[in-house]
């Protein structure tokens, strides 16, 4: 297996007199802009799929522990299914926005 460098981390290391920014030098290890986005979507799906499904467990466990007069003012069981209502949404809207990445929130200044 060859490890030669690539033509894009040859000249991103060429264009900075320092190490390179983080963002650039992963972009270019992975082949380009296109593939590190499609990996990056792809990471953030799997993601929302896996704690969807966590959630999805915990409101099945919890509500199998809580009478039917309980369960509707439960703040735990409230909790969990907001949580699995939020991760469903944000996985649909990924699917569904096609190759758009939603960025993070700005931190806080």
């Amino acid at each position: 297996m060859d490890h030669a460098p690539t033509p894009d981390l040859d000249a991103l290391h060429r264009r900075y007199d320092g190490p390179a920014p983080a963002g650039a030098l992963r972009k270019a290890r992975l082949g380009g802009t296109a593939r590190a986005d499609a990996l990056r979507r792809s990471a953030i799906l799997a993601l929302h799929d896996t704690l969807a499904a966590e959630a999805r467990l915990g409101v099945a466990r919890r509500r199998e522990l809580l009478s039917w007069a309980d369960s509707a003012s439960d703040a735990w069981l409230a909790r969990l299914a907001a949580t699995l209502a939020h991760h469903r949404h944000a996985a649909v809207a990924l699917r569904l926005s096609g190759t758009r990445i939603p960025n993070r929130a700005p931190a806080p200044a």
